[in-house]
């Protein structure tokens, strides 16, 4: 075996020795938890949280929402559509890729009720 080939097999069991062995990747850190946000709807409008809906972009979010009325939800710009039921909250897990202003908006209320105005907006900053 040549000196070159001895050296490089010396630096490659070396690099692989050193190499941190965590189920989170070499740098050891773990997958972060998505960051989860209560949002609730009554009388047909958003009174938690007040104002917008912030993240950053690449950030992993659960939307977590409740209402105490049946309504179909629409995330424009993203175009996800979900239903909400009273008593139950509706999981919406979300990563911000496109940076923006973005409205949530009703797509139906109850049985029947249709509507189609902003219960809130969802704004994800650049980092």
């Amino acid at each position: 075996m040549t000196q070159n080939r001895r050296s490089f097999l010396a630096i490659l069991i070396a690099g692989l020795a050193a190499a941190p062995a965590f189920p989170g990747g070499a740098s050891g850190q773990q997958k972060k938890k998505p960051r989860a946000i209560a949002i609730e709807i009554r009388k047909r409008k958003v009174v938690s949280p007040k104002g917008r809906i912030r993240i950053y972009e690449n950030e992993t979010v659960e939307l977590h929402w409740s209402t105490d009325e049946t309504v179909k939800l629409h995330l424009h710009g993203y175009d996800i559509e979900f239903l909400v039921e009273p008593g139950k909250t509706a999981v919406m897990p979300f990563t911000g890729k496109a940076t923006g202003r973005f409205p949530v908006t009703s797509h139906g209320w109850g049985t029947g009720g249709h509507g189609h105005h902003a219960l809130s907006y969802l704004e994800v900053y650049p980092r």
